[in-house]
């Protein structure tokens, strides 16, 4: 195949994936998907292998990589036929990543054969459980997470099978929107199979599939290079996640641990030692853990090596069953893929940083943090204006990221699998009752250091339901995001209810459902990110800087940096501060 060719259709299929998120995103009916983006598209080759993805959410991405698999050979490819469409978001039949997240997987035919299949995942805003919004923690097994949808095929001939997509939609709290959010995702999947039967008229069947192979090659030999460049070794790391705060459960941190071994081109990832997994929903189903070991690979490599399978050929993953990092039937996994697999890439960061300390970064706020309002809109026009009275909410929140070699955190954003958007407060306004009465920077959260830690966000919002459900569900209240060589920890995770009486109650990062009424102001502040290197190394007009922003207290600055400003903080006392820090040094 010449050259031209190749990038032509190289590219084509990546451009595919990125029009399938957009025709999802356009007709999709959850905030979440169309105002957010929580939702992934890719491209795979007839053997299942992903050859093409969008610039969508990670831990949908990786993990697809098993859950597609899993998903045709549940239903068998000799069965499958035009216009079926399948439908999954089992963890343990169908290779799932978390029951919010569901998948639809279309068989791409050409002249009577399969070439591609096509695969959309989007988060459903709830489906079913003991708690509304789907997204508690406080779980005994994966059966109090929703309704689990093996590998079935929910399209036949390009049409729905109307008793399983009745039976699907009737076990979630919102049928109106999981029906349209069904119909993007199927939209999604329809859309980048039309073009890839364009593509495969123009170019020919054989082309199409040597073209994918080339390019599964060519990432592959690009990582090997890359891990080249790591020195050989083996490297050991431990952290801990934090538990479920139930009253009663079990309050120990949950260890995990990793032995990392480069040799030449190929690395091996040991998760070996872990804990067993855990009641609660913190647990990682097989496909998560690979997920962030791959992207943990990927991110401190070379971000320009095309995103496709042939990077993850080098990587071996050792990871027992029944731990928490591998966990087996029936465990409960809905915070695994948010806040604990986070958690691992921060693991693996830490561990690898005395090999490349110049391709890390410092912990960072590791959680989705989400806010889930859940009940029924007293807003009778609106009500009448969007035809639902029952009204779900989600909301990520943005943290801080952690402090880089050379640059300071990121403030306020999502985070490594993470890649959805916070909602947008007019949007919130306009289709939920909740009032967001503020939202803004929470100075001194980001960790001191040579490079600065990101601060985090803190939106606070004004219940206008009478009675919902709120669940808070996060990572890192009871352990802040570390620093690194020297850097100082990012703040720590918080949340409150304040009652109209003005009491208040503090939520823990990983708690029982609150229910909330007219009138209660709910805060939500994710936590702040770690920083890097020694404090009293940063520039003093850095810190002037920052206390001028708003990012650093003049407290902090004299007291975590050494620097003493002048008493209207415009202005660097030069003697005091040189006498402050030499007397840190000491």
């Amino acid at each position: 195949m010449d050259k031209v060719t190749y990038e032509i259709i190289r590219s084509g299929l990546y451009a595919i994936a990125r029009e399938m998120k957009v025709a999802m995103m356009q007709t999709a009916g959850s905030p979440i998907i169309h105002s957010g983006g929580d939702a992934s598209a890719a491209i795979f080759d007839a053997k299942m292998q992903l050859v093409a993805q969008g610039n969508d959410i990670p831990t949908m991405m990786g993990s697809a990589v098993i859950s597609t698999k899993a998903s045709v050979e549940a239903i068998g490819v000799k069965n499958l036929r035009p216009g079926d469409v399948i439908i999954s978001n089992d963890v343990y039949l169908g290779g799932g990543n978390h029951q919010p997240d569901v998948q639809l997987t279309r068989p791409v035919f050409f002249e009577g054969e399969i070439i591609a299949y096509t695969m959309t995942r989007g988060h459903w805003v709830d489906i079913g459980g003991t708690a509304p919004g789907s997204f508690t923690a406080v779980t005994w097994d994966i059966h109090a997470e929703g309704i689990r949808i093996p590998p079935v095929i929910l399209y036949r001939d390009d049409k729905p099978v109307e008793d399983l997509f009745r039976l699907i939609v009737q076990n979630t709290r919102d049928t109106d929107n999981r029906t349209l959010d069904i119909n993007a995702q199927y939209a999604g999947t329809y859309v980048g199979g039309e073009r890839i039967i364009e593509m495969a008229r123009k170019f020919g069947r054989e082309s199409i599939e040597s073209a994918m192979a080339l390019s599964l090659d060519y990432s592959e030999r690009l990582m090997r290079a890359q891990i080249e460049r790591i020195p050989d070794g083996v490297y050991e790391g431990s952290d801990f996640i934090e538990p479920v705060q139930a009253s009663g459960w079990p309050k120990d941190l949950i260890p995990v641990q990793v032995k990392i071994t480069v040799a030449g081109d190929r690395i091996v990832f040991d998760y070996t030692g872990s804990a067993k997994q855990v009641r609660g929903g913190v647990n990682c189903p097989l496909s998560v853990t690979c997920n962030s070991t791959w992207f943990t690979l990927k991110a401190i490599t070379d971000h320009t090596i095309p995103i496709n399978q042939g990077c993850y050929r080098p990587v071996e993953i050792i990871c027992p069953e029944g731990t928490v990092l591998n966990c087996t039937y029936p465990a409960s996994v809905v915070s695994g893929v948010t806040e604990t697999s986070p958690r691992i890439i921060d693991m693996l960061l830490k561990t690898l940083a005395p090999a490349i300390p110049n391709r890390v970064v410092a912990q960072s706020n590791d959680a989705a943090c989400s806010g889930i309002f859940s009940g029924e809109d007293p807003d009778e026009q609106r009500v009448k204006s969007l035809h639902r009275k029952y009204v779900q909410h989600i909301d990520p929140h943005a943290g801080g990221y952690g402090a880089r070699p050379a640059l300071d955190g990121v403030n306020a954003i999502r985070v490594l699998v993470g890649n959805a958007g916070i909602q947008s407060i007019e949007l919130i306004e306009h289709l939920v009752p909740l009032r967001v009465e503020s939202w803004h920077l929470v100075p001194d959260s980001g960790g001191a250091g040579r490079w600065r830690g990101g601060l985090t966000s803190e939106r606070v919002y004004r219940v206008l339901y009478d009675e919902a459900a709120l669940t808070v569900i996060a990572e890192r209240g009871l352990v802040a995001p570390a620093g690194l060589f020297g850097g100082h920890a990012g703040g720590k995770f918080f949340s409150k209810v304040v009652h109209t009486d003005a009491s208040h109650k503090d939520i823990p990062s990983k708690g029982e459902f609150e229910v909330v009424r007219r009138g209660d102001r709910v805060h939500i502040r994710p936590a702040g990110g770690g920083g890097y290197g020694n404090p009293t190394e940063r520039e003093a007009e850095r810190v002037l800087d920052d206390v001028r922003d708003g990012y650093v207290t003049p407290q902090a600055a004299a007291e975590l940096y050494g620097v003493i400003l002048s008493p209207d903080s415009n202005q660097i006392d030069a003697s005091a501060t040189a006498k402050r820090r030499k007397s840190m040094a000491r």
